[in-house]
């Protein structure tokens, strides 16, 4: 089995290039899918797939991960170009196991999955047909697969010890069909008559099904063949050329024509044929057929004189017609390829703008940063100590200006800048018992250090937002300055200062990086800095909202 899939998983490789279909001999047969570098026994988890069995279809399957598979399906027979149906069983998982199947090389462009339709899907242990539900469903056109349609499905297996089975749709065999026309056959009944065509390519019987009364089978046969001949230039020499001029192969020409081996009933076919076109020629043009040794010789007198009749125009109005509406659909065509060329076009440029447009972007965030440290840096220069008493003794209640107001509540607003992380010692210095966070900020060391050994996110923004501004003015102030929508009648307070706000997401991404390297994560958590600030001021307002309720009821019993 390994060296089974070691094969597999080389002409996988050697395929993915040239195109998956054209490497697709046959049906997987007990596959079993190992992950990279592994070697032994398939465990639990190990899918093995398998479609050799009546109406399975699967060609190969590629591991991407070991929750997704990509899987092949084989074309139709003597046509490569059609890929639809697929019928493939899995076992071997493992409870609670979720995968993702995708079925990369479907040809039609449109499908019922589309519109809400959902492979099906059984087990051993629950052996009617259910739907996947049509959320877990996507059908969408992939450039990654040859420009392919793509069919991507998630499952998750609950039973370890049931085999699990996904088709298309229903799955109706071949050998289905023909026990319940044995079935049929063996009644006599006088109304159905099974006749046989001729044999597929994998010599399988095509059947011909008649239901109809014993006394209407002479007349439906009749109107059979008098709605076949329609066209008015119809010879039996045409007919001879024709079957000579097609070249199938002999193998196929037994097969797509359905030669009859009993000569006899061939001639007595052909005898009615004829006998049904002299009536309905004798009925339309009132010509007299009597004079004629045989309705063969009626048959080529009348096709000879429809060929200089004004019948024979209609195939050329017919084939006018047919050629103005090709070169419409062709000049149609042309318009909508340069449209599309156009378009492509137009994308091409707007990518190379947005390329560009991101560069800028990320020059913007470099220059900022380097700006908020060049000024930090000539804080320190210029001396903060004066500045941090004027900052304590200045009301914080001021409402800022408009103009200022709007810009303070976009600058806070801004949750996209992230510092670039710098060692701690570097950082923030220590003098007189105070610790500088940067923008002149001072803070207590014995408080900071305090601080340090906070456990939690939010404990600690929420701590450090006390000590920058103090619970006194952030019980007056908002993060962003815009009110509340719940309250209709809300008046917007003050926002908080936006460059006190950065020195709290600084501290914070400090203590982040030295937990995590994780980008993500540090983005993720650093997002949530103004949830903090914000919970930490509706509390002080709760407190102090609470306080004056026990006021109020004190004055009252006194």
């Amino acid at each position: 089995m390994t060296t089974n899939m070691a094969e597999r998983s080389r002409t996988a490789e050697t395929g993915s290039d040239i195109g998956g279909d054209d490497i697709i001999a046959g049906n997987v047969s007990k596959y079993t899918v190992l992950p990279a570098g592994y070697c032994g026994q398939p465990k639990k988890g190990h899918l093995i797939f398998d479609a050799c069995f009546e109406s399975g279809n699967l060609g190969r399957v590629d591991t991407i991960t070991e929750f997704e598979y990509d899987l092949f399906i084989r074309p139709d027979t003597c046509n490569p170009r059609f890929r639809v149906w697929f019928n493939f069983t899995v076992e071997n998982v493992k409870e609670s196991q979720r995968v993702i199947f995708n079925v990369v090389n479907f040809s039609k462009t449109k499908s019922l999955y589309r519109d809400g339709m959902a492979p099906m899907v059984k087990s051993t242990s629950r052996p009617k047909w259910q739907r996947i539900p049509s959320k877990n469903v996507y059908y969408y056109h992939c450039p990654d697969h040859r420009k392919n349609y793509v069919m991507s499905f998630a499952f998750c297996f609950d039973r370890e010890d049931d085999t699990y089975q996904f088709a298309y749709c229903y799955p109706y065999t071949y050998t289905r069909l023909q026990h319940y026309l044995d079935n049929l056959q063996r009644r006599n009944m006088d109304y159905f008559c099974r006749e046989l065509l001729g044999l597929s390519v994998q010599r399988r019987q095509l059947d011909l099904l008649t239901i109809t009364s014993p006394e209407d089978k002479t007349d439906l046969e009749n109107s059979v063949m008098q709605k076949k001949i329609k066209i008015p230039k119809l010879s039996l020499n045409h007919v001879e050329e024709a079957g000579e001029v097609t070249d199938y192969g002999e193998e196929d020409v037994e097969l797509r024509h359905s030669k009859r081996q009993d000569g006899r009933k061939q001639s007595e076919g052909t005898h009615k044929s004829i006998e049904a076109v002299v009536a309905r020629l004798e009925k339309q043009n009132g010509m007299s057929l009597s004079n004629t040794s045989s309705p063969e010789e009626a048959f080529m007198e009348t096709s000879e004189g429809m060929n200089n009749m004004d019948d024979a125009v209609v195939p050329r109005i017919l084939y006018e017609e047919l050629l103005r509406s090709y070169q419409q659909q062709q000049e149609e065509m042309r318009h909508i390829q340069q449209e599309l060329e156009r378009t492509r076009r137009q994308l091409v440029q707007q990518a190379k703008k947005l390329k560009e447009y991101g560069a800028l972007v990320s020059e913007m965030k470099e220059l900022r940063d380097l700006n908020r440290r060049l000024q930090d840096v000539l804080l320190l220069r210029l001396g903060s100590g004066p500045a941090i008493e004027l900052e304590k003794v200045k009301p914080e209640t001021i409402e800022p200006e408009p103009e200022v107001q709007k810009t303070f509540s976009e600058e806070a607003n801004t949750s996209t800048y992230y510092p670039a992380p710098v060692p701690v010692m570097d950082k923030y210095i220590l003098e007189n018992g105070k610790v500088h966070l940067g923008s002149g900020i001072w803070v207590d060391e014995e408080k900071w250090h305090q601080l340090q050994v906070t456990q939690g996110d939010s404990k600690y923004t929420k701590n450090l937002a006390v000590m920058i501004w103090g619970t006194d003015v952030l019980k007056n102030r908002s993060v962003t300055g815009v009110a509340t929508k719940k309250k209709k009648d809300a008046v917007p307070k003050p926002p908080l200062s936006p460059h006190k706000l950065s020195i709290v997401r600084e501290c914070l991404y400090d203590r982040i990086a030295q937990e995590t390297v994780d980008e993500t994560e540090i983005a993720q958590r650093l997002s949530k800095v103004n949830k903090y600030i914000c919970e930490k001021i509706m509390d002080i307002n709760k407190s102090c909202k609470n306080e004056e309720r026990r006021e109020s009821a004190k004055f009252n019993l006194q």
